[in-house]
């Protein structure tokens, strides 16, 4: 049986960055203190449960979805479904692009959790930053730690325009970018 869901898009209304995660520098996870706000504007799910150990398949299709690849296994849907130990075949209609800022990928892959079973922000949160948030369901909240910690707000209704550029940008590369200039500020 195939189950269709929806993962709604998140906006980012404030963001501060507050250090390093010091429990695991490696993986570069920075500490944040963010308010978070889910949109209309979401992802379509078409997930079918395979039998248990067998190698789960996605498929990214699309406006887009030109540049992802479900085949590496490292998307953050697989990422979702090793998490969750559990196989599956999905197939994600990108309505989010990807790149954006607006939390497409963190929304496909907690909307596989939510299909699992799993709502452990702490297991979300290592998958990605943004993964607990959207798991934790719809309407604005504030985020912090790496992500792990989602307190709701009240919701405050509005409009957004979106105007996203011909391309996109990296997350971890955002970072790093924000890192050297700090490293810049202690060095001169």
């Amino acid at each position: 049986m195939t189950e269709v869901l929806h993962a709604p898009a998140k906006l980012t209304l404030s963001l501060r960055v507050t250090g390093i995660c010091e429990r695991d520098p490696f993986r570069g996870f920075h500490l944040i203190d963010a308010v978070m706000t889910t949109l209309d504007l979401h992802d379509v799910l078409e997930i079918t449960e395979l039998p248990p150990g067998t190698e789960s398949r996605v498929e990214y299709v699309g406006r887009f979805s030109a540049g992802l690849d479900g085949r590496s296994g490292t998307d953050l849907v697989s990422r979702a479904l090793q998490a969750a130990g559990r196989s599956a075949e999905v197939i994600v209609t990108k309505n989010i692009p990807h790149g954006g800022g607006l939390g497409g990928g963190s929304s496909d892959a907690a909307a596989v959790l939510r299909w699992a079973g799993v709502t452990d922000l702490d297991v979300a949160a290592r998958i990605g930053a943004d993964v607990a948030f959207c798991l934790s369901g719809h309407g604005r909240a504030r985020v912090q730690g790496i992500g792990e910690i989602v307190d709701p707000l009240p919701d405050e209704p509005g409009t957004v325009t979106l105007v996203v550029p011909p391309f996109s940008v990296s997350t971890p590369a955002v970072y790093r970018a924000w890192d050297d200039l700090e490293n810049l500020g202690e060095s001169g």
